[in-house]
């Protein structure tokens, strides 16, 4: 830039130009204002010009602005040259009313509008300029959002209405008239009631009250009418609007049409009952048919047993035992069956009566030792005292009978079973932990569901998955509670606890 031949007298009236203006006035300004010198260096400015730039600029040593930078459209930063204040200097006019972008020397950025004026002496010779700079940036910011309202408001498939209180439609989004056929220029400025069915009126004022409240209406299902007739089942989402002093002035509803989510609930609905229908056969015919396999089974049974005495081949007596052996596992088996049966007709009746603990625990034990010879089952018993409690003792044993034969079952390379009981005053509790292949985590809650087997076990561990689910009502029946504790690879420990009464 040329440096404009001034003299000393044309230096001494600019100083008393941006010296003389009383600076309290200066900094009662709302806006920033600054002078430069016909030379672009600053001289004067303000207190809101200190704030807008985050910065004091050196009087005499800055040129053109006190900002840190400008930005460019494309990201990039202006060249000083290029500068608002420069080009009037150099232009020698004003520029109006130009919009600019600066970063704050701590990264800050605000939008401003500035309005560069050259200043002249009496002769016409530039002597300095004047810059005022408006902030601009909370409206900025309040476009682009409103901006970018609008555009998610037209492109949303959801019909997005707003009304005043007494129900006169203000604007009307695609998705609504896509939704009720109506375009926006044929239901602005109608009663809200041309999409209510006649006996769905009064919720409009139950909407509105709401409104004037303050309150929002969430998720409120029902039926609005579209242009051609068809009754459109949708979830209404109300919102008051509030004006610039937070007075309510109208509603923003947001109406979805559900027509394909209430179809797919009414199919589920109708899936579900089939279902349901299908498990009453499915569960009627199990229990139908473990009862008529009790009798065969029984005869079967006493038949072998008498052979089994009568038999003196030894290699005979050998083949009779191992049927006897396969028969009581089927006559579990359809016990077990018939059990879920009961459970789930809630036909599972328990017979309480009071008995000792320790005499469960070892009779169990007992049993559990002398048919097994793979495992030694060891007891960790708490009770210094004989406790008595008042449960189905059958139903008790059935239950620790299931969890030792699992445990066995599932600790193949181990040999030793605890057995652990412990006295919790109005409980007790049972454990029974084995050294063997252990439950995932993520199935440890569905082991004790119906049929439930271990997604991992291979087919050389047999089962249909009914023992624990069968073990947990019964346990559940006493009021108390099954679980498992388990780290794969390592073991299980399986814990009840039930009320010393029932």
């Amino acid at each position: 830039m040329a440096e404009p031949m001034l003299s000393n007298n044309d230096k001494e009236n600019f100083k008393i130009i941006t010296t003389y203006i009383p600076k309290e006035l200066l900094n009662k300004l709302p806006f920033a204002i600054y002078t430069c010198n016909a030379d672009g260096y600053i001289e004067s400015f303000n207190d809101a010009a200190v704030e807008l730039w985050g910065r004091s600029p050196e009087i005499g040593k800055d040129l053109w602005c006190g900002s840190w930078k400008i930005v460019n459209d494309d990201g990039t930063y202006r060249e000083l040259t290029a500068y608002p204040m420069a080009r009037t200097l150099w232009e020698r006019t004003k520029i109006e009313a130009e919009e600019i972008l600066i970063e704050r020397p701590d990264g800050t950025r605000r939008y401003l509008i500035a309005h560069p004026e050259p200043i002249f002496n009496s002769s016409g010779s530039l002597i300095g300029a004047v810059n005022t700079l408006v902030d601009i940036t909370e409206q900025k910011n309040s476009e682009e959002k409103h901006a970018m309202l609008a555009a998610i408001i037209e492109s949303s498939v959801d019909a997005i209405i707003s009304k005043t209180l007494k129900g006169i439609i203000t604007s009307w989004n695609i998705g609504a008239e896509q939704i009720f056929g109506y375009s926006e220029s044929e239901v602005i400025g109608k009663h809200i009631s041309i999409l209510i069915p006649p006996n769905r009126i009064q919720e409009e004022n139950i909407i509105i009250n709401n409104i004037k409240s303050g309150n929002r209406v969430e998720h409120f299902e029902t039926i609005r009418i579209a242009k051609n007739g068809r009754e459109i089942p949708i979830s209404l989402t109300v919102s008051p609007i509030k004006n610039s002093r937070g007075q309510i002035i109208g509603a923003s509803k947001i109406a979805r049409d559900i027509t394909i989510q209430n179809e797919a609930r009414q199919k589920l609905h109708l899936y579900n009952k089939q279902l349901e229908k299908i498990n009453s056969y499915k569960d009627e015919f199990i229990g139908m048919a473990s009862h008529e396999l009790k009798t065969p089974l029984t005869s079967v049974n006493l038949y072998l047993q008498m052979l089994q005495r009568s038999e003196t081949n030894e290699q005979n007596k050998k083949f009779i035992t191992q049927s006897v052996s396969q028969l009581n596992k089927l006559n579990c088996l359809v016990s077990d069956l018939l059990d879920v049966s009961k459970i789930q007709s809630g036909k599972l009746l328990l017979r309480p009566a009071s008995f000792e603990v320790n005499e469960l625990i070892y009779e169990v034990a007992k049993i559990m030792q002398e048919t097994n010879n793979s495992h030694f089952i060891e007891i960790e018993n708490d009770l210094t005292n004989r406790k008595f409690i008042i449960a189905d003792k059958h139903r008790l044993e059935q239950v620790m009978i299931n969890l030792l034969t699992n445990a066995i079952k599932y600790s193949p390379n181990s040999d030793r079973i605890v057995v652990s009981v412990i006295d919790k005053v109005e409980k007790i509790k049972i454990s029974i932990t084995d050294f063997g292949i252990g439950v995932p985590e993520d199935q440890q809650e569905k082991i004790f569901t119906r049929f439930y087997r271990i997604e991992e076990l291979g087919p050389s561990y047999s089962g249909l998955g009914i023992g624990l689910y069968i073990s947990s009502e019964i346990i559940t029946s006493h009021g108390g509670h099954l679980w498992v504790e388990s780290i794969p690879g390592k073991g299980s420990t399986f814990s009840f606890e039930i009320p010393i009464t029932q």
